[in-house]
């Protein structure tokens, strides 16, 4: 199929062709084999939502990857960076003792909570360990 011959209805046209973001978008959609829809509106957003999935794996959960800034057709170089800032952030912020209390806390409370909901069901069924 033609990209350049895709109207904003989603429809082939004769007529004026997307602007060079909406050829990118659309080449980009297609590569992930996607149709677009014809929406420039539409078809970035679910392009964006791809490229963030795919960069915040790239960037690993504490934000020490290096993704290839240039593949990403919908999110901007300073955007990469300030998530990367943001994971690196959080991942000091986890480390922190308040943080690890409040896991081991959150840990114990799940434990006490399953002992709780086995004791019930020992009750409840009349079933005791002797």
């Amino acid at each position: 199929m033609n990209i350049s011959g895709i109207n904003g209805t989603g429809m082939i046209s004769g007529g004026g062709a997307p602007d060079e973001e909406y050829r990118r978008i659309i080449a980009k959609l297609l590569e992930y084999g996607i149709m677009p829809s014809g929406n420039k509106s539409a078809d970035k957003a679910k392009l964006r939502d791809i490229e963030m999935r795919q960069l915040r794996t790239e960037l690993g959960t504490d934000g020490s990857g290096s993704p290839n800034k240039s593949k990403y057709v919908t999110i901007s170089a300073t955007e990469i960076e300030q998530l990367k800032e943001k994971l690196k952030s959080k991942k000091r912020d986890d480390n922190t003792p308040e943080m690890q209390e409040k896991r081991n806390a959150a840990e114990n409370r799940t434990g006490a909570a399953q002992q709780a909901l086995l004791n019930q069901y020992f009750i409840k069924n009349k079933r005791f360990v002797t």
